[in-house]
């Protein structure tokens, strides 16, 4: 029943400007309704989510929690508006003697004392109220923000409204936790890490362990360990084993970050629960999500708090170390540069250990630990299949495991499948919508356990799921190991046997060059006049390096943002670290690296000398070799070409007559799927020939080009000649074609300066 004015007075108690929003909103839902209440969150939200309102636009969660709570003032308000009409009702029907007012006083006293005692309240019944009161009220309190607006109603709240001892104790929905606490007590597969794994197995075993130093104060066990590594190398599992190994709860703090305004509650309570069950774990998957750097992309409006919280909760750990067992808190990430760095000073995650990208003899061990248990042929070489997956994770062998198995599946019954072509799939589709009811579908479990069982994973398999799986390292900026060998780019014999001694010799026989004291990795430029081969040559190196490699175009570096240059320079070196050994390739290096002068810009300065400090060293460059290219040597900052940085310059000149002839014979054999040693011998006149004098790489390629070109229209006006590249085919490429190369002696003359002061 509503009151004259025809709005009831509210119990005004709304913690947010949200609530206040809410609350109008069900009004006028009600009002609507007939004046019939809500008694479901679930229709309140679905019928705001219909209406018109901005509220519409809020969180779930957020708006949820205020319809709960507009929903219990609500119904407060009614059983006020009920208790008021029942004082209403008895002042309506109590006889009165309007003639006799000597004992006014004391009838009103005898009503409102039969009044209160028409409802007795057992007095065993009181205090578990009071208690459920308070309890409630401390809910309350713990779940409201900081920056809450009470409003100045809520101070009059107890004035207005009914007594609090008068009302029903609140319902509140149940809170799911935050976080997880679990006992590890199996250990999980965890392939081609033993090293690391035995490391830290050995190090969080005595860091968890009481000792007599720690418990007289003397001693101080690391807080926190933070393991990076790529996506998909298996630092989950490694957290996993460790808690298991050690017999110690692992507490996952999944979800304390998610609600901003119950992030402190749900850490407090998950670092509760650790230091209660210690010697325990503290996980924290992806710390750069939920705690990442300022300036970080992943940087949120909330990470600072989180950070202070996450501080304050890790100082709890330090003092309750000392009383009880050690709680350690371990995190991961796949870039360390994304995280806060305060997170990784001292008393926070102190120490970083990280996971390297699984070499041959590791993929080898983790391809047997995911085809355990599964039926192969006998053709399969797992030694082969490592050796063409060099940059795969953990996860990346797996998911080709799966997709080798399903190409047998899909081999083996491929003649029973209904759907050969897509008119048999819209034909089975129309007889569905014509008839629900009947089965046009085939039924899956048609195929008998025998036929599964005569299953078998075979080689091609293996290698066309090979193929058709993009690692999870190429999508972070790897490329892949390149095709190129050097039957295809032919001549350079000088260039290939310097970067047989430089790069592909330590790669290939690192114990051999450490007896002769040649332990840091060296840098090669290869300069000379454009097209001659030099990025090929660069990827010829690659592929019989085997090693990991990355290109870097130019400019790709550079950004016009303060500090961003210089961050993808960190986070590239950091990148090779994680999978050395590996080949860094800077296609066009002096766009990224010019001379440092006057002239120059102050962000282009910064750029190089990002490069020269991880060149330098400061950083472990062990296993990282560089390889730049550029037509302009004396474009480089000299710094660069000093000893210990990119300090060996292998000149890529134009080929010689005699190279001349191996190249066009090289491009001949990539591009004809048929070679005669006829059509080889051939060619040997077409690039001796005077009209090929200083011809490039890059020239020859588009010699063939043209007399590819000449021969297939020749072929289509006649149609009767053999499809084959003729000498008449030669001379016309040869009369139209040009050395683009202009004044090639300058080229080679380009580090005689730097050569002569290294002389004096």
């Amino acid at each position: 029943m509503l009151p004259k004015e025809g709005i009831p007075k509210p119990i005004r108690g709304f913690q947010s400007v949200l609530e206040r929003d809410v609350y109008h909103i069900v009004r006028k839902l009600e009002a609507g309704n007939d004046d019939k209440p809500f008694k479901s969150v679930t229709v309140v939200y679905d019928a705001i989510k219909r209406s018109n309102s901005s509220l519409g636009r809020q969180k779930k969660r957020p708006l949820e929690d205020a319809i709960d709570r507009v929903l219990q003032i609500r119904k407060q308000e009614r059983q006020q508006d009920q208790s008021d009409d029942s004082e209403a009702a008895i002042d309506e029907f109590e006889p009165t003697n309007p003639g006799d007012d000597r004992f006014l006083l004391n009838r009103q006293l005898t009503k409102l004392w039969k009044t209160s005692s028409a409802s007795p309240r057992d007095a065993s019944e009181q205090p578990a109220v009071k208690k459920r009161r308070i309890q409630s009220e401390d809910d309350d309190r713990h779940d409201r923000p900081a920056d809450a607006d009470n409003g100045p109603s809520a101070g009059t709240d107890a004035a207005v409204g009914p007594s609090k001892q008068d009302k029903p104790p609140t319902k509140r929905p149940p809170k799911s936790s935050r976080f997880r606490v679990e006992q590890p007590d199996r250990l999980r597969r965890l392939a081609g890490m033993d090293d690391v794994y035995g490391k830290l197995l050995r190090q969080t075993w005595h860091m968890l362990r009481p000792s007599g130093v720690d418990a007289q104060g003397h001693g101080r066990k690391t807080t926190g360990i933070v393991l990076s590594g790529p996506s998909g190398i298996g630092k989950r599992t490694l957290v996993h084993n460790l808690a298991a190994s050690n017999r110690v709860p692992l507490v996952s703090l999944d979800a304390c970050f998610e609600d901003a305004e119950r992030m402190e509650r749900s850490l407090s309570e998950a670092f509760d629960a650790a230091i209660s069950l210690s010697p325990s774990i503290i996980f924290l998957d992806d710390i750069d999500q939920s705690m990442s750097a300022h300036g970080s992309s992943k940087h949120g409006e909330h990470h600072q708090r989180a950070v202070r919280i996450f501080k304050q909760q890790m100082e709890r750990i330090a003092k309750s170390s000392q009383k009880r067992g050690h709680v350690l808190a371990m995190a991961t990430t796949s870039k360390l540069a994304d995280v806060d760095p305060d997170l990784l000073a001292y008393g926070l995650f102190e120490e970083s250990v990280p996971l390297r990208v699984p070499d041959c003899a590791a993929r080898r061990d983790i391809l047997e630990a995911v085809t355990e248990g599964s039926p192969l042929s006998e053709d399969v070489d797992l030694t082969e299949i490592a050796k063409l997956t060099h940059g795969y994770v953990g996860a990346d062998l797996a998911a080709i495991t799966k997709l080798a198995w399903a190409r047998a599946m899909e081999r083996e019954h491929g003649a029973d499948c209904p759907f050969d072509t897509t008119a048999d799939i819209h034909a089975m589709l129309r007889r569905h919508l014509q008839a629900p009811d009947l089965t046009v579908f085939p039924n899956l479990d048609s195929h008998q356990d025998g036929a599964l069982k005569a299953l078998a994973i075979t080689m091609d398999d293996l290698k066309a799921a090979t193929r058709r799986f993009t690692p999870s390292l190429r999508k972070q900026g790897f490329t892949a190991i390149p095709s190129v060998t050097w039957d295809q780019v032919g001549a350079m014999e000088v260039a290939r046997k310097q970067l047989q001694m430089s790069i592909i010799g330590p790669i290939k026989n690192p114990e051999l060059y450490q007896k002769f004291g040649l332990t840091k990795p060296a840098g090669v430029v290869l300069y000379g006049p454009p097209g001659c081969g030099k990025t090929l040559v660069a990827q010829a190196v690659a592929r019989e390096a085997q090693a990991s490699f990355i290109l870097i175009n130019g400019p790709e570096l550079l950004n016009k943002y303060v500090g961003e240059s210089e961050r993808a320079v960190r986070e590239l070196f950091q990148r090779a670290r994680s999978s050395r050994p590996c080949i860094l390739f800077f296609d066009e290096i002096d766009s990224i690296v010019p001379p440092r002068s006057s002239s120059s810009t102050e962000s282009g300065a910064r750029v190089v000398n990002a490069l020269l400090t991880e060149l330098d060293g400061a950083q472990d460059r062990s296993g990282i070799y560089v390889i730049g290219t550029t037509n302009r040597v004396d474009m480089i900052d000299e710094a660069m070409l000093r000893p210990g940085r990119l300090s060996v310059q292998v000149l890529v000149d134009l080929p010689t007559p005699a190279e001349r002839v191996e190249i066009l014979r090289a491009i001949y054999r990539t591009n004809h799927s048929e070679v005669t040693e006829e059509a080889l011998q051939s060619l040997a006149a077409v690039a001796l020939d005077a009209r090929c004098t200083n011809f490039s790489g890059a020239d020859l390629n588009g010699l063939h080009t043209k007399a590819a070109e000449h021969a297939v229209e020749r072929w289509l006006a006649t149609g009767s000649e053999p499809p084959l590249v003729t000498q008449a085919d030669w001379d016309h490429a040869l009369d139209n074609t040009y050395a683009s190369v202009k004044n090639p002696a300058s080229y080679g003359s380009l580090a005689l300066p730097e050569q002569q002061r290294r002389k004096r």
